[in-house]
């Protein structure tokens, strides 16, 4: 119950305090992380060294400070949704590329969103269901179960219907072949099945979920992901439409998606480093740990 009570205690505030009183709390705490964890830090400035080799370690360091702030600011938001207006925050969403990707589909068509841990994603899904989608995810429990309850309650007010890690890919692939958006985060690994790939120049291993769903249903795979664009705008950067290749043997499908998807999102976090909320080694085979800023319910 404890774990759950700093969670309920930002919700409070959001709901009722001023909101430059709570910046100024995002801001305190931010300030605290980056004092408190330096070995994340240092994690994040390796892995900006792969991203951005041209910079300086002073540029790193800013960079991996900033990175924190930006993530403080994404928690925010996401304590805020519920306490917003729809028309008021989908006003302040710059959503030309989505409509574009979205329009390329026949209508009722079944989807498959692969993005990253990059800007404010659960506003994302809140910006599908107001255009009229059905939004499937899969999230972590948190392994406290009032945290785990306080995340599947956003989530529930979102509109984003949040599936177990385990044992839900037959759900999920219920859901696209009845025309249903299965919006996936794919930059960290989960679960045994998994593919490696190139990723900014190191061997990284990728869960398979979003290419089996594509191969196995015909349904195209949409790569991109929601920004911070200034102070209380966001913008949706357009990556790519990939479809799976019926001549391909299932295998080779699924090595095709994977180089596409992944290109993309090498594209979208060279682009906006700033906002990718990755906290984990690049290096393979150091994936996970206890050096993660956000908890596991926000999976």
């Amino acid at each position: 119950m404890l774990q759950a009570i700093p969670y309920h205690l930002g919700a409070f505030f959001t709901r009722f305090a001023p909101k430059w009183v709570c910046r100024a709390i995002t801001w305190t705490l931010a300030e605290v992380n980056c004092w408190l964890r330096p070995a994340t830090r240092r994690i994040m400035e390796a892995n900006l060294a792969l991203i951005h080799p041209e910079w300086t370690a002073a540029e790193r360091r800013r960079m991996a400070r900033r990175i924190i702030f930006e993530f403080a600011n994404s928690i925010l938001l996401f304590l805020e949704l519920p306490f917003l207006k729809p028309d008021e925050i989908l006003a302040r969403c710059e959503l030309t590329g989505l409509r574009e990707q979205l329009a390329e589909l026949e209508p009722g068509r079944g989807f498959v969103i692969a993005t990253a841990h990059i800007g404010p994603w659960e506003l994302g899904g809140y910006c599908l269901t107001h255009m009229g989608h059905t939004v499937h995810t899969v999230a972590l429990d948190h392994p406290s179960k009032q945290v785990t309850k306080f995340f599947s309650d956003r989530r529930d007010y979102v509109g984003v219907k949040a599936h177990p890690l385990g044992g839900s890919f037959g759900e999920l692939l219920d859901a696209v072949e009845r025309g249903d958006c299965v919006a996936l985060l794919i930059d960290r690994v989960y679960g045994r099945a998994r593919k490696s790939s190139v990723f900014f120049g190191v061997k990284k291993d990728f869960s398979l979920g979003h290419l089996v769903l594509s191969a196995r249903t015909g349904a195209p795979i949409l790569t991109g992901a929601l920004v911070f664009d200034g102070k209380d705008r966001f913008r949706y950067v357009r990556g790519g439409t990939h479809w799976p290749d019926d001549g391909l043997d299932e295998f080779d499908r699924l090595d095709a998606l994977q180089e596409k998807c992944v290109r993309d999102l090498e594209r979208i976090i060279h682009a906006h480093t700033e906002q990718w909320f990755h906290f984990f080694p690049l290096v393979e085979g150091r994936e996970g740990g206890k050096h993660s800023l956000g908890g596991a319910g926000r999976q």
